[in-house]
């Protein structure tokens, strides 16, 4: 009898979950937490972690997410060429099924990394929208640009497919462009604490 109290608690809680509600639930808190919040990669010299602070966020809390590159090979310093910046951002909100663009300018600009002393990149906010986008995610992104100046975002579970793209200059043992890809996974929600 105990047993199958169990498994319909289970299976209640299951249906409860797949009601289609776009709020955050317990159910994707508990999934946020089991695939964590941080990822890394390594290729050739380099390591490329991707961070979040958290894997739960209140509603309207600073979502502390940023990316590091570091240098890890034989020589002291190593000359790397890139965009604005090495790494970026794009992103989807998994609720509502929307893109988060991470766009910048492309200009061709030399960083030196020092061995050990990772390049660190903090989250600024992304997105964009063009005249052709449904209005549903024009709102959303304008949500998303409203938040990110407050250094949040909007409730949603966010998947962050973090990139770090750039071509080694010197001291590497590649000389093609390196391109390193990781992801992670956070959730922003309401506080049920202080509720």
């Amino acid at each position: 009898m105990k047993n199958l109290l169990i498994i319909i608690s289970v299976v209640a809680f299951v249906l409860a979950g797949c009601s289609g509600d776009t709020k955050v639930d317990e159910k994707n808190i508990v999934k946020a937490a089991q695939i964590g919040p941080k990822a890394e990669t390594a290729e050739d010299d380099f390591v490329y972690r991707l961070v979040s602070e958290k894997s739960v966020y209140a509603e309207g809390e600073r979502v502390e997410l940023y990316a590091e590159l570091e240098y890890v090979g034989e020589e002291q310093e190593i000359k790397i060429a890139h965009a604005s910046s090495p790494i970026s951002f794009p992103m989807k909100e998994k609720t509502r099924g929307f893109e988060i663009g991470y766009t910048m300018s492309q200009p061709r600009i030399v960083t030196t990394l020092k061995k050990g002393e990772p390049l660190r990149e903090q989250y600024k906010g992304s997105g964009g929208y063009g005249s052709q986008d449904p209005k549903e995610y024009v709102d959303f992104i304008k949500a998303v640009a409203e938040a990110s100046r407050k250094g949040s975002l909007p409730s949603g579970e966010y998947v962050v497919a973090g990139v770090a793209e750039f071509e080694p200059l010197s001291g590497s043992t590649k000389n093609e462009d390196i391109r390193m890809n990781v992801k992670i996974e956070f959730i922003v929600g309401e506080n049920k604490n202080n509720e």
